[in-house]
């Protein structure tokens, strides 16, 4: 199941976004040290948030929608649209009330910079609803193409920021911005024909805001599962300590391409999906999967990275070390979770990820209560892991209970399962040889 050509697509690309991060990460680190790598963390936090609370669940009702009715995507494409412009619009002045409030009063010098960068709520916003479209109609190449164009319009501006020796985060957060905006652009230009030929409609708009609002649930928990952390580095420590975090994350993040390509496909896959024998076949085979090889990978980068954080970021980042190989192991749990509550959102039963993601968020709250003042960064992390591991045994027993199965069919580390995956990996070359182009 995890070795179709559309996930290799989606994969490949994936790591090739992941590399434009690994490369700005460094830059950025080296650029700005430990205190400005901190600030520009503040300042990109809470919009990014309200960027995606603002899309209030529409790009997975869009992507949906255009799977079951193509004929429609102009229409559909022409209302989402002008469902974005309404929400970041009432976002972006929810934001600009909000940032005071929730801005360390150590960094309140930061406040007109955060707010600038609110104008990332639009410019997101229209930015994932031109790429669901895509998404929803599985048309891997332009999806992927569009998907990695902001990453490499960064990666360009940050390389331009670095040859110039300019050490103001200002400049970050304009380089951050820019990129948003030529993407947008992009996008805008590929659906040319649909904005020519498509018409909003007050009916539609609504059907989407309706389909999209259990979706909007699912997100806001999502976000606060994987951003609480953040958070709570972010208010109640220094700034030396956020960018320290934020490189440490960085590192937790190693297994982003693998989740995020199945994640992705599992959620086209499961769309286009009406038979519930097919749906349960692929999210169990493609979570064992995707388990084992998340679980090697989580091994491997733990081994890693004491050796290359000193050396990569500079000794300032040193600190980093021992939280980034506990959030290296977590994130073999956050992969997994991300696969199955996605392809469980495809499916059309976004419920069971918001309890998830609420139990998650409450068990790395109470942990990190409990651990940040002894423990410090690496406190965070061990939080970070059993708020992961809480979603996945809720996400496990959500899909077994919906497909009548016992939640052992999920289990990856059974010998069968273990011999299948690497018949799978043995077959593969052969495989690939064999196909047309």
């Amino acid at each position: 199941m995890i070795f179709s050509r559309a996930n290799f697509g989606t994969f490949f690309t994936s790591l090739a976004i992941q590399a434009c991060g690994v490369i700005t990460g460094i830059l950025t680190a080296r650029i700005l040290s430990p205190s400005g790598r901190g600030e520009l963390a503040t300042i990109l936090l809470w919009p990014i948030i309200l960027s995606n609370l603002g899309l209030m669940g529409c790009n997975w009702a869009l992507a949906r929608g255009v799977a079951k009715n193509p004929r429609t995507e102009p229409d559909q494409v022409c209302s989402a649209v002008a469902v974005g412009l309404g929400a970041s619009f009432a976002y972006f002045m929810l934001g600009y009330f909000l940032i005071p409030l929730v801005l360390p009063a150590d960094r309140a010098s930061l406040l007109p910079l955060a707010r600038l960068c609110l104008l990332l709520i639009p410019l997101d916003i229209f930015n994932q609803i031109l790429l669901a479209i895509e998404h929803g109609r599985m048309r891997w190449r332009r999806f992927n193409f569009v998907r990695g164009s902001f990453y490499f319009f960064y990666l360009i501006l940050i390389c331009m920021i670095w040859s110039g020796h300019e050490a103001q985060v200002r400049r970050f957060v304009w380089a951050f911005l820019a990129s948003q905006l030529l993407a947008v652009l992009l996008r805008f230009w590929i659906q040319r024909k649909s904005f020519a030929q498509g018409h909003p409609s007050l009916a539609e708009c609504r059907r989407l805001l309706r389909s999209g609002l259990p979706y909007w649930g699912a997100t806001a928990g999502n976000l606060f599962a994987l951003q609480i952390d953040t958070v709570l580095v972010v208010t109640l420590m220094n700034a030396e300590a956020a960018g320290i975090y934020a490189v440490a994350s960085a590192f937790g993040n190693a297994q982003f391409s693998l989740g995020d390509a199945l994640g992705i496909t599992s959620f086209a896959a499961l769309s286009n999906e009406k038979n519930v024998g097919s749906q349960q076949k692929i999210l169990t085979e493609t979570f064992r999967q995707s388990t084992l090889l998340s679980a090697g990978l989580a091994l491997m980068f733990s081994c890693l990275i004491p050796f290359v954080v000193a050396p990569f970021f500079g000794s300032a980042f040193s600190q980093a070390t021992l939280p980034a190989v506990i959030l290296a192991l977590a994130a073999a749990l956050t992969a997994s979770g991300n696969i199955l509550n996605q392809g469980l959102r495809g499916a059309g039963r976004p419920y069971a990820g918001l309890a998830s993601q609420l139990l998650g968020t409450a068990v790395l709250a109470l942990a990190a209560a409990l651990l940040l003042k002894p423990f410090g960064l690496a406190g965070m992390a061990w939080a970070v892991a059993l708020g992961a591991g809480a979603q996945i045994i809720i996400l496990v027993a959500a899909a077994a209970n919906w497909l009548q199965i016992s939640p052992l069919s999920f289990w990856p580390f059974g010998l069968n399962n273990i011999r299948n995956f690497f018949q799978q990996v043995a077959a593969l070359r052969p495989r690939i040889l064999r196909s047309p182009g």
